[in-house]
């Protein structure tokens, strides 16, 4: 199956043949749900086990339909992972999508992530595996951090990773991280000063994304600078070279990690993710229009006509982009660009 020309997107169209173009979305990331059995500190969604919304579980229709677009646009190159919040959390409808998908002979599924939550006996670890496998399942991903060790065991982790293992093969279990794994830090009955302390040498090694609840709880124990230090950074590159979306179950669809911009929405069965992408021209956008050519510092012009006050530090220039982000999806009419409110905190939109 042949990859869609890029001249076929209506930006691309426009450009001379040595532009940058806008480039094809070669994976796509199912946001199964925003439900999560932890609310991780460093979460650049707000996800949670308050973030019940039965509007925002993605159907096993949403599913396969974005599936199949991906194929059609990136031919063999296009990829799929399941995600969240935690996939786990509908058994059924996670094997429901695997059994569609593989009796439809659709190809492309990269890995499914989890916090291991379930993981409760080798007895369960092993079922579910053993049935997953047998309906296509490649890459099991298992997330093991400072950050999900605050709410999942990590005995539950070791047990996912030692049965996976057995079931799977090493080369199709991803540890992330092995090496917290093997020595972790344990932040229960610990002061809000001690974890801080805590999080502050892990961003050290390894670095957040500082979004959504990251803003929160992160933001402060990083470098600071001034919004003015940030002009100098904008976003067309990131955006235009973006191969990888997300789409949740409202069928929003967001581009990278960029969650809570929304580049469009599908609607089925009258506009697909590839409808999207064929007819999705930056320069339209009344967010990426801006963050494109002036980074997310050309947003603060019109958010301070809409009573946004700039903070006097931002850790850089994500953290700057959501909060701003944040005060006009919370004030403005905007649900068209930026949502949906679990995105910012708001478990009620």
């Amino acid at each position: 199956m042949p990859e869609t020309p890029l001249e076929k997107n209506t930006y691309n169209a426009q450009l001379k043949r040595s532009d940058p173009k806008f480039k094809l979305w070669h994976s796509v990331g199912l946001m199964l749900t925003y439900w999560c059995p932890a609310k991780c500190t460093c979460c650049y969604l707000f996800s949670g086990p308050d973030a019940q919304d039965a509007r925002a579980e993605m159907s096993v229709q949403m599913a396969l339909t974005c599936w199949r677009n991906v194929r059609k646009l990136a031919g063999h190159r296009g990829k799929v992972h399941l995600t969240g919040g935690e996939p786990f959390g509908n058994y059924q409808r996670l094997k429901e999508i695997l059994t569609t998908a593989q009796n439809e002979g659709l190809q492309g599924l990269e890995k499914i992530e989890t916090n291991a939550y379930w993981c409760t006996s080798k007895q369960i670890i092993r079922d579910r595996l053993e049935e997953l496998n047998t309906l296509g399942l490649t890459v099991l991903q298992i997330s093991t951090d400072i950050y999900h060790q605050e709410y999942i065991p990590i005995e539950r982790v070791r047990l996912a990773v030692e049965v996976a293992t057995e079931v799977l093969g090493p080369d199709r279990v991803q540890v992330r991280w092995r090496d917290f794994m093997e020595d972790p830090v344990d932040l229960s009955n610990k002061t809000t000063a001690q974890k801080h302390d805590a999080y502050a040498a892990e961003l050290q090694k390894r670095p957040e994304r500082i979004v959504g609840r990251a803003t929160e709880e992160l933001a402060a124990l990083l470098p600071q600078k001034k919004w003015q230090e940030l002009a100098q950074f904008n976003c067309k590159r990131a955006l235009l070279g973006a191969r990888h979306v997300h789409v949740d179950g409202f069928g929003h669809v967001f581009s990278g990690t960029c969650a809570g911009i929304i580049l469009g929405k599908i609607d089925l069965p009258t506009f697909s993710l590839e409808d999207l992408w064929l007819s999705f021209d930056y320069q339209d956008h009344p967010v990426f229009s801006i963050l494109a050519e002036k980074g997310p510092v050309g947003l603060i012009a019109s958010a301070t006509e809409a009573g946004y006050h700039p903070q006097k530090n931002y850790a850089n220039k994500c953290h700057l982009c959501f909060d701003i982000r944040r005060y006009l999806q919370q004030c403005k009419d905007s649900s068209a660009f930026l949502g949906p409110g679990i995105c910012y905190g708001n478990l009620t939109t």
